[in-house]
């Protein structure tokens, strides 16, 4: 049985953590999950603390001798399986995705699509990291050899919640690691699924973990004397505060910051072409991506393409190209922020509620005009 499945409360119930291939309630402190097309309570995610952390790498250490030694052909047949998952199962994962992120249905697809193409990738590493043998002289040889690093972990955002923890699971396992992932508390109900497909694909038990929490959950993390390295994705601010408190305690970390894009058109651009790339990377994903622009510079006379512009965003149908909940706002015909705007506002200081583009609204960008010519 799903471990996402009915309830009468909520559409979900609340999210279980996942420790030695398990799905484990906690009885702790949790926060409300809601739909941003409405505000709709769809579930209750756990803020866990220190005691699941370290039972999540307690499980992950005691799983990573056997799959460390399991030759990395072996361990990619996993994956070989888990990409045909998730091919199979795109409906109900971006169903999903757009359920808890507020993403239209053709974008939610196309993040599934990517962490196929993720998975695939990693299916690739026998080949792409044999180690190498060089004769530097007679009789003496330089050997290079590749070793797992150990109990790794990956800190999640809530604007890519397929694709981005699928940045790092595939590779991260494939190679000799065992994982524990933290995904944002805005968007959980993607983890859990992902979870359930590793399973199906014959991961074995403590290979693949999923902590749910907050603030305190990050600062285990980034504590916790058995995890070797972390990848975070989230806002600048707080990539350099997990950074810092990674690397004080010798750990390896990757920790990729937000975003600021500014456009810049020039007069003799093509007006349609221009038009719709500009509008679709402000507006696409419900402008939460790191790529989005939040500020185009018109120069000189371009007033053309910008009332191009303005066409092909009139012609955006809420629902269809914008998402779900800047449908929801105009419905209500109201201009205030939506509910997960709200409660990303109260929880600011939540390492994990972080999104790689703080800054970024909703279908909304800035235009700057410029007489440089």
């Amino acid at each position: 049985m799903s471990a996402i499945q009915q309830s009468t409360k909520a559409k979900y119930p609340p999210v279980p953590n996942f420790i030695g291939g398990a799905f484990v309630g906690t009885s702790g402190e949790h926060l409300e999950v809601t739909n941003p097309a409405d505000g709709s309570v769809i579930s209750r995610v756990p803020l866990s603390q220190n005691a699941e952390v370290s039972r999540a790498a307690e499980a992950a250490r005691a799983a990573f001798p056997a799959w460390s030694a399991m030759p990395i052909k072996e361990r990619v047949q996993v994956f070989f399986r888990y990409k045909t998952l998730l091919e199979k199962n795109i409906d109900g994962l971006a169903a999903l995705v757009s359920e808890e992120n507020g993403k239209v249905d053709s974008e939610a697809r196309a993040e599934v699509l990517k962490s196929a193409e993720l998975t695939e990738f990693a299916c690739s590493l026998p080949q792409i990291t044999a180690g190498e043998v060089l004769e530097v002289s007679k009789g003496v040889e330089c050997r290079v050899e590749r070793y797992p690093v150990g109990i790794v972990a990956s800190i999640t955002p809530f604007n890519f919640p397929n694709m981005v923890p699928n940045w790092t699971i595939p590779n991260a396992i494939a190679l000799g690691n065992c994982m524990i992932l933290k995904p944002s508390e805005q968007v959980p109900l993607s983890a859990t699924r992902i979870a359930e497909l590793l399973r199906e694909a014959g991961l074995p038990d403590g290979v693949f973990n999923i902590v749910n929490g907050g603030q305190a959950t990050v600062e285990a993390i980034c504590d916790h004397p058995d995890i070797e390295a972390i990848t975070f994705v989230g806002s600048t601010r707080v990539a350099k505060i997990v950074y810092r408190r990674g690397t004080a305690s010798l750990k390896r970390v990757l920790a990729l910051g937000g975003a600021k894009n500014h456009l810049i058109v020039m007069p003799d651009a093509e007006p349609e072409m221009t038009s719709s790339n500009v509008v679709a990377s402000m507006s696409g994903c419900a402008g939460q991506r790191c790529m989005a622009a939040s500020v185009m510079m018109a120069v000189g006379q371009s007033d053309h393409i910008i009332e191009k512009m303005v066409a092909t965003m009139r012609a955006m149908v809420p629902g269809k190209h914008i998402g779900p909940s800047s449908r929801a706002r105009r419905r209500s015909g109201s201009s205030a922020t939506s509910p997960r705007r709200r409660r990303r506002g109260q929880r600011s200081s939540s390492m994990a509620a972080a999104t790689p583009c703080p800054a970024k609204r909703t279908a909304s960008t800035s235009v700057r005009r410029s007489s440089i010519m």
